[in-house]
């Protein structure tokens, strides 16, 4: 694929006349030595995981125009597991606009980790009865070997996702894409390996509607319900089975030691994504 030039209008929207404007806050071609660090939050402030660590230092780097976002197993990761990788959230947050990415998938055999791009908010538990506490936006999830309906997916599978917490009898509830399957689940079956080469995923998302899109084609929409919150833009490798099991509805760590699966693919880490740029723009008079 021939690099697309810098600045550009979004590779396809669902409103070929819309023009949008780049948000370079969000935005980054990375063209220097390392992640824009201005753009980008290093340290503190980052999602909150129970089963691995983000180490930014190590595990996100930048050589020759690619960002590079690592998992590996290291005994001296600040979290127990081992566990670490990398993630790109910007500062700036965002209600509505265009987000694409050129990702490559991680080089990983079979399940262990997965590629991520998202769009994610704060917690606000001050909202009222019925109204939105957090809302996420997956634009995609690469290699995670879904199982739904009796059938796992496999690495040509890709979730494109929304999740979201609703204040319900004074507490967060949950709503996740399979509870919501309707509105919320959206899966697309790629005719290549996402781990080979570069691919450009994006959504576009208004007061209405959510448009996703792989290499400029539409592949899903939802209606837009609660995915009006300011949201953060993120890169990130996060893991999957069996170095993690989902469990009360978080990520939580296997201990490798204990584990046979889990110690046997050891061997397969470190595993690398890599991304050739992220950019963000918003609705020309938004």
């Amino acid at each position: 694929m021939v690099p697309l030039a810098i600045g550009q209008q979004p590779l396809a929207t669902s409103q070929p006349d819309s023009k949008w404007e780049i948000r370079w806050s969000a935005s980054d071609e990375f063209v220097g030595e390392a992640p824009d660090w201005k753009k980008w939050i290093r340290t503190g402030g980052l999602p909150i995981t129970t089963g691995w660590s983000w180490d930014n230092a190590r595990n996100a780097t930048v050589e020759e125009g690619i960002a590079s976002l690592t998992a590996r197993h290291d005994s001296d990761a600040a979290h127990g597991s081992g566990y670490s990788s990398g993630i790109l959230k910007s500062y700036r947050t965002f209600r509505y606009g265009y987000f694409e990415a050129r990702i490559q998938g991680a080089d990983f055999p079979g399940s262990g980790v997965c590629p991520s791009f998202w769009l994610f908010s704060s917690f606000d538990d001050k909202v009222g009865e019925g109204e939105t506490v957090y809302s996420e936006i997956d634009v995609v999830e690469l290699q995670q070997f879904d199982w739904w309906k009796g059938h796992q997916d496999d690495v040509h599978d890709l979730d494109l996702n929304l999740h979201c917490v609703v204040r319900e009898s004074g507490k967060r509830a949950w709503r996740r894409p399979k509870a919501f399957s309707e509105t919320q689940l959206n899966k697309w079956r790629a005719p290549w390996d996402p781990r080979a080469d570069f691919h450009v995923y994006g959504c576009e998302v208004d007061e209405e509607t959510i448009v996703w899109f792989v290499d400029g084609k539409e592949v899903a929409r939802q209606p837009n319900t609660h995915w009006h919150r300011p949201k953060h833009v993120a890169l990130s490798l996060g893991f999957r089975k069996p170095f993690v099991k989902f469990q009360d509805n978080r990520n939580r760590a296997v201990d490798p030691a204990e584990d046979l699966e889990a110690g046997e693919k050891l061997s397969d880490l470190p595993a690398t994504m890599r991304v050739d740029y992220v950019r963000v723009w918003e609705r020309a008079g938004d």
